[in-house]
């Protein structure tokens, strides 16, 4: 398990070990099957194309399925759970099902300080969670874009209901989920920001405490800029005075570095209420993703679907607009996650296509890119994948899996990168080499990750598996269809006719719901959950290898000593004391200790059980006291 930590010139192995943080209780969920992606063919669409229309364009704002197909595909790949580090790295928000963990790293995360109660989310993947700049104050956001806001011992202390929400329509859900700081009043004790898919910002002044409360502050639409939308939003803190004036809250363009000049249009304004205090200070940035743009008049970065704003503090007025939102018949690119870097510098980018940038801050200046196919490791399959029957049906579609789900920082010069098919590198932001070895380190599949702190990160996995199937005679009297060992929902149709009338049935279906237009009822697949809060941190040779002998890992432990230089009869001292006196240990591991006088103390302390062992011992006190 080594890899490397990147230097100025020469990049050197990082020794790592992995720790399981929390396990928790195996929970039972109920899939349902019927009607699936592959439903949505050309002939289906050609069915229900008019009702479509009537849904989506008539209505002033996106329904699901006009956010764009990149995100909805790669959004339900993410696990259902989440977790949030806070910036200090001492909380951590684990978002479950019906409640959100607080977990402190004074234990390691093994314990709960806080449990916040949340009505179960039928989409959960389109859910958020931030902490306070403080951490004492954590907001969740469902995907009604509904926000409650809790403090550390989970007490809900107010609820911000959405402007407008309709069922199934994630278009309010929040893309962007911030607390700012707020120094103006005494009486507010943070601010929020919730930005929705919609491109729709709202400020609200939060306050904590005896007078806990609530307020609206400030509106902003970047529908003007995103006309389909926004992907994610995060926030910057701030910028060296060298990039930015404080004077007249104005960019002063004669100390802006050249780099920065030449791309100017990218730093925006966005207007702030008359409050003495905006939502955004001068020298802070607010990064903004979205679908690319084909303006050949912007810079590369817009046309990449990344914006930066700001706050001006004398600035106009543009208030939200109601417009039908355009459909494009071309899938488009754009921005599934952001992260930055920890000094802020550089911005890394996840698109939907699979292709990973990195953008210098605050210029914007293109530092490297890597499309999909371009990226070591990419079609990597999990070894376990080929020995297990359930999992090898997998490997079929493998293409689905190849894709990155989450990126985050190791340092200021390397990346943790996590896919869909559970493969995890820390890669160097040079060349992408994976800094963990020859292989990257195989998790469940759609692992989340944290940022580094204090030499290492937490990652959250789900293994899935699937309970006991029932008997073909339970099957029978329930009426449902039992299809064999087959978990991947594609059925193929025994003709072209076949298939035709099937995908015009669930048109039908999908319009009527009239039941004899109904597919045929597919038994529900029962499956089993176990989540996991594993660490991955780096460490030292000699702490490995004690940790590696502390846990009977002997094998790996004598490959760190050869490989380090370090005393193997720690080893074998090990297996000496926990086996009985045989011949076999006797040669196994006594033999092969290289410190005379302890193998001699062992020789008179251990008698053996058996009088060939008795034998043996004085040849090995002979050996180890010479000729």
């Amino acid at each position: 398990m080594a890899g490397d930590i990147i230097l100025e010139d020469e990049e050197e192995n990082i020794l790592y070990d992995l720790l399981i943080n929390t396990e928790w209780p195996s929970e039972t969920d109920t899939q349902l099957r019927g009607l699936k992606e592959h439903s949505s063919s050309i002939i289906a669409k050609a069915v229900t194309g008019p009702f479509r229309f009537i849904l989506h364009y008539l209505w002033y704002s996106p329904s699901s399925s006009t956010l764009p197909p990149g995100l909805v595909r790669l959004a339900t790949k993410t696990l259902n759970w989440q977790l949030v580090l806070a910036s200090n790295g001492k909380l951590l928000a684990v978002v479950q099902d019906q409640c959100v963990e607080i977990r402190s790293a004074r234990d390691d995360f093994g314990s709960i300080i806080g449990k916040c109660q949340v009505p179960k989310d039928p989409n959960p993947h389109w859910r958020r969670v931030a902490w306070s700049h403080d951490c004492a104050l954590l907001a969740y956001a469902d995907s009604t874009g509904t926000v409650r806001v809790f403090d550390l011992m989970g007490s809900e202390l107010f609820v911000i209901p959405p402007a407008m929400s309709f069922p199934g329509d994630f278009s309010y859900a929040a893309a962007g989920l911030m607390f700012l700081e707020y120094t103006a009043s005494a009486q507010w004790s943070a601010e929020l920001l919730v930005i929705t898919y919609s491109g729709q910002l709202k400020s609200y002044l939060v306050s904590v405490g005896t007078n806990q409360a609530f307020q609206e502050n400030h509106t902003f639409s970047f529908s003007a800029h995103y006309s389909n939308g926004i992907t994610t939003a995060i926030y910057h803190p701030g910028h060296r005075e060298m990039f930015f004036s404080k004077t007249e809250h104005k960019i002063i363009r004669h100390k802006v570095p050249q780099s920065l000049d030449n791309t100017f249009d990218q730093i925006r304004f966005f207007p702030v209420s008359s409050a003495p205090h905006g939502p955004l200070q001068p020298h802070e940035l607010l990064l903004v993703g979205g679908c690319e743009s084909g303006d050949s008049d912007v810079s590369r970065a817009s046309r990449c679907g990344i914006t930066a704003w700001r706050s001006q503090r004398r600035g106009f007025f543009r208030m939200p607009s109601f417009r039908v939102f355009s459909r494009h018949n071309t899938e488009q690119d754009g921005v599934f996650r952001m992260s930055l870097s920890p000094d802020g510098t550089v911005l890394a980018v996840i698109h939907f296509s699979g292709s990973l940038s990195l953008w210098d801050i605050p210029s914007f200046k293109l530092r490297g890119s890597w499309k999909q196919e371009e990226q070591p490791g990419f079609d990597e399959i999990n070894p376990e994948w080929k020995t297990s029957l359930e999992k090898r049906k997998k490997i079929k579609d493998k293409e689905q899996y190849q894709s990155l789900l989450d990126v985050s920082w190791w340092s200021e010069t390397a990346l943790i990168l996590a896919r869909c098919s559970g493969a995890l590198t820390v890669s160097s932001v040079r060349t992408l080499k994976n800094l963990l070895g020859k292989s990257c380190e195989w998790f469940e599949t759609s692992p989340r990750v944290t940022s580094a702190h204090d030499g290492g990160f937490l990652s959250l996995e789900c293994e899935v598996k699937l309970a006991h199937k029932r008997s073909r005679l339970e099957s029978s009297v329930t009426g449902e269809e039992d299809d064999g060992d087959d978990d991947s929902d594609s059925d193929e149709e025994s003709s072209a006719k076949a298939r035709y009338f099937g995908y015009v049935k669930q048109g039908l279906y999908y319009v009527t719901e009239m039941e004899r237009f109904a597919p045929p009822r597919k038994r529900p697949r029962t499956v089993i959950k176990n989540y996991r809060l594993v660490s991955l941190r780096s460490t030292t040779p000699e702490e490995l290898y004690q940790r590696k002998i502390d846990n009977e890992e002997y094998g790996e432990a004598l490959s760190l000593a050869q490989a380090y230089g370090l005393d193997s009869d720690l080893v074998y001292q090990r297996q000496w004391r926990k086996s009985t006196v045989s011949i076999a240990s006797i040669q196994d591991y006594l033999s092969k200790i290289k410190k005379r006088s302890w193998v001699l103390h062992e020789c008179v302390e251990r008698v053996p059980e058996n009088v060939d062992a008795a034998k043996r011992a004085p040849a090995i006190r002979s050996e180890r006291n010479g000729p």
